[in-house]
């Protein structure tokens, strides 16, 4: 049955247990022992069970005879919240945090979920009412897909799960496309998919009788802080939040890129479990600036871990089909790929590893967040001479490639080139891709609203905060759950490893709203609280080093192991037939990759993983495919 199939599609998130539910039925360990009826197929529940807490008890679809639940992630709290439920009578069967989420909501309703502190999706059916309750946390940390059919909702981790659905179609959604070229994903509530959704982050949805309502639980209307927070404060803020994430029965790791986040959490871990435990590291042999793990590698030893390094060989760009197949939607971030080589290379060993994402949002760690500090000296040169004469002199130097000083040139053609619009919109386009002007060229057909318009309610969110915290606001609703976030938990799920995120924490974020904005950047120093909180803890070289970012070397795929790519799923032929583009600007894009000048490798691994991604699973499906590879989708060497 589509319950089963949809359930399987997920199995690498949680190999070690599954179960459903059927109403009328009850909870089965496959739905194919039950003798079905029209009314008992009404409602099916099922999940896969990544066992982290409570390895023998934490069995789901788990019910209290009213309420069936199924839970994916962890609560961090939830030792608390059980002895709260304890105290008020309740009685526990389990001791995981999925059965006091389910009296949470069975005592408070919806309202439990600000008593959640953790990464969560979660479905409760009321078996009485005959209602559905989903939600997602806060931040999006743990995705949760949708779409309806004949009046009935289906839902998933996973798209992929979603499609095995008989009435769910794979069709492309134009209007979602141009988002994609300006963020390299699609924020939320949309997909790539025509008529499949997400839940937003902090959102929860009530279904009854075919009727879905959506409610925002989080975050709350923002305002300035009182009583204003230290570098002292933060670094114990930290501290708990890293205990609270180490807490499981299993192995427990953590990703080191040698960067000031990972750092800290492997430092402040390190003295909190007060042994060795296991650090993982890529390395880019052969790439220069890319490369991060001689950092990784001090870190380690200075910490005390058990350090691992996985070098990212050329020949892992042939890995990139079974990416696209376990991300679902395109990502066009193409740090992708040494992601999921980490994964997999943690996986052999943990089960849980702790990740460093949310710092640089939280905290002020991205060059855009002071950029703007910048920009009214540049706004004093004249605007013919900026824009008619420097910055085409700018882009006739050869920025493609992979040196400091290229890197440089094509940070200060990001910087110019919409230094004349507000500063909400220049904010948004120094994040973004294709610009509005150059989408609105690119495709055939224009969108009528820019993207930039789904951001603004965010800039409205913190608007009585200083400009630099608003942008870090926009950052934590939209590229955080969208890019970052996506990225990790599909590839570490792809693996059936666990990330958990310390930073990206309820209570380290009430934190960081307390820090004030010049402790976070000053002047050209970006995330100096955290730098400064590490003063004990890192060498200084480590404090010191300026942001690098899990960087990738596109330009050199795409002149080297990946340059077949652009000739075959670029060319003309294929642009006609899809409809979506001008091929004469696709044209355009190949050529100036193959002449060098202005660095156009980003835009070109956009409509690249778009390509892939509609061979994958538009034109047919390969979802099934765990060993999809270049050929299977037409491509040859």
């Amino acid at each position: 049955m589509a319950l089963g199939r949809m359930n399987a599609a997920i199995q690498r998130r949680g190999p070690d247990d599954s179960g459903f539910y059927l109403n009328g039925v009850g909870a089965l360990k496959d739905p194919l022992q039950a003798t079905l009826n029209d009314r008992a197929l009404a409602v099916g529940l099922a999940m896969r069970r990544l066992a982290i807490i409570d390895l023998e008890g934490g069995a789901q679809p788990m019910s209290d005879g009213r309420y069936w639940i199924v839970f994916n992630g962890e609560i961090y709290n939830f030792e608390s919240e059980r002895a709260a439920l304890l105290a008020q009578g309740y009685e526990f069967k389990t001791r995981c945090d999925t059965e006091v989420v389910l009296l949470l909501y069975r005592h408070y309703g919806p309202e439990c979920l600000k008593r959640l502190r953790g990464m969560f999706a979660v479905a409760i059916w009321d078996s009485y009412e005959e209602s559905l309750f989903l939600a997602r946390d806060h931040f999006g940390i743990k995705p949760l897909f949708y779409t309806q059919h004949n009046g009935r909702l289906i839902f998933g981790s996973e798209i992929k799960s979603l499609l095995r659905h008989p009435g769910v179609y794979r069709q492309l959604d134009t209007e979602a496309l141009p988002d994609l070229l300006s963020f390299l994903y699609v924020p939320a509530p949309r997909t790539l998919f025509h008529g499949i959704f997400q839940l937003q982050p902090g959102e929860f949805m009530l279904w009854k009788n075919g009727e879905v309502r959506l409610h925002r639980y989080w975050p709350d209307p923002l305002a300035v802080e009182e009583q204003p927070l230290g570098t002292d404060d933060v670094l114990e803020g930290l501290r708990e939040s890293v205990e609270a994430h180490l807490i499981s029965d299993v192995q427990v790791g953590a990703f080191l890129s040698g960067g000031i986040d990972s750092s800290l959490i492997v430092a402040l871990a390190r003295q909190i479990t007060g042994k060795s435990f296991p650090t993982f590291s890529i390395s880019f042999p052969g790439s220069g600036m890319y490369d991060e793990s001689a950092h990784a590698r001090a870190v380690a030893k200075h910490v005390g871990t058990d350090h691992f390094e996985h070098p990212v060989q050329s020949d892992s760009v042939e890995n990139l089909p079974k990416i696209l197949r376990f991300l679902d939607e395109p990502l066009a971030n193409a740090s992708v790929m040494p992601n999921y080589e980490l994964a997999q290379f943690a996986a052999q060993t943990c089960k849980v590893c702790l990740s460093g994402i949310g710092g640089d949002e939280f905290f002020g760690g991205y060059r855009r967040y002071i950029a703007h500090n910048y920009a009214r000296p540049w706004q004093m040169i004249p605007r013919w001479l900026r824009n008619w004469v420097m910055l085409p002199l700018l882009r006739k130097l050869p920025a493609g490639g992979a040196s400091k000083w290229q890197d440089r040139l094509r940070l200060l053609d990001k910087f110019l080139t919409p230094l004349d619009l507000p500063r909400e919109q220049r904010y948004i386009a120094w994040n973004s891709h294709f610009s509005e002007p150059e989408k609105n060229r690119l495709l055939l057909n224009p969108p009528s609203h820019p993207s930039y318009e789904k951001f603004m309610p965010f800039f409205q969110e913190a608007a009585a905060l200083p400009f630099g915290e608003q942008v870090m606001h926009v950052d934590v609703r939209s590229y955080l759950p969208g890019d970052s976030l996506f990225l990790c938990d599909r590839l570490t799920m792809g693996a059936s490893l666990e990330a958990r995120v310390p930073f990206a924490d309820l209570k380290m974020f009430d934190l960081s709203r307390r820090v004030a904005l010049g402790l976070k950047t000053q002047g050209t120093r970006t995330k100096a609280v955290l730098r400064d909180a590490c003063a004990k803890l890192l060498p200084q070289d480590i404090i010191d080093r300026p942001k690098q970012g899990f960087g990738t070397p596109v330009d050199l795929w795409l002149r080297n192991e990946l340059a077949f790519l652009p000739g075959q799923l670029l060319d003309k032929k294929v642009i006609v037939e899809r409809q979506l583009f001008r091929p004469e600007l696709v044209e355009r894009l190949v050529r100036q990759q193959k002449a060098g000048g202005r660095d156009v490798s980003q835009h070109l691994w956009i409509l690249l993983t778009l390509e892939l991604w509609q061979r994958m699973y538009i034109d047919t499906d390969l979802s099934e495919r765990e060993d999809v590879t270049f050929s299977d989708l037409g491509l040859k060497r």
